[in-house]
């Protein structure tokens, strides 16, 4: 995992999933948000990310790229899954209220710019980013770039789709 910036108190971080097994060490414990980052090549690393980051107690997840709604609903499904679970277990009702709120970006900068600033939850203090990128082309560039433009009080634009700025053709 790789600090590359910092967005107000929140450390921004990288990690490229596809070429590193040990990716999922790196993970923060808990009170981080998620901006995953995946195309239609890169389905198969998604489920078994998903449950990874919700082991990890993430606690926010923005999910970008053209498998964004995918994603967040694969997300959105394990949760289900975790919440019958403990259910079944318990015999307790499972409050939906101390779960990971997900999302899906088709606006990649604006995605990031939402995980970067907004995504909150009202019961912990979130101080970590991590960007997990599947994609073979790699966007940590543009990421790195995104941060400084966040810095420097940009905005992300309103058009509903834009797509990642790739560091490999």
């Amino acid at each position: 995992m790789e600090l590359i910036g910092r967005v107000n108190r929140r450390k921004i971080y990288y990690v490229q999933v596809r070429n590193n097994p040990e990716w999922k060490y790196s993970l923060p414990k808990n009170d981080w948000v998620v901006f995953t980052i995946a195309n239609t090549e890169d389905e198969e690393l998604v489920p078994p990310a998903t449950k990874i980051c919700l082991d990890k107690n993430v606690a926010y997840t923005c999910s970008a790229g053209t498998l964004a709604h995918w994603s967040e609903q694969y997300f959105d499904e394990e949760i289900t899954w975790r919440a019958i679970d403990y259910e079944i277990q318990t015999k307790k009702e499972f409050d939906y209220e101390n779960s990971p709120v997900t999302t899906a970006h088709k606006n990649f900068s604006e995605g990031f710019w939402f995980a970067a600033t907004l995504a909150n939850d009202p019961y912990i203090e979130i101080d970590k980013v991590v960007c997990l990128d599947f994609t073979k082309r790699k966007v940590k560039q543009h990421l790195t770039k995104l941060v400084e433009k966040i810095n420097s009080g940009w905005l992300p634009s309103d058009e509903e789709i834009e797509l990642a700025r790739y560091d490999n053709p």
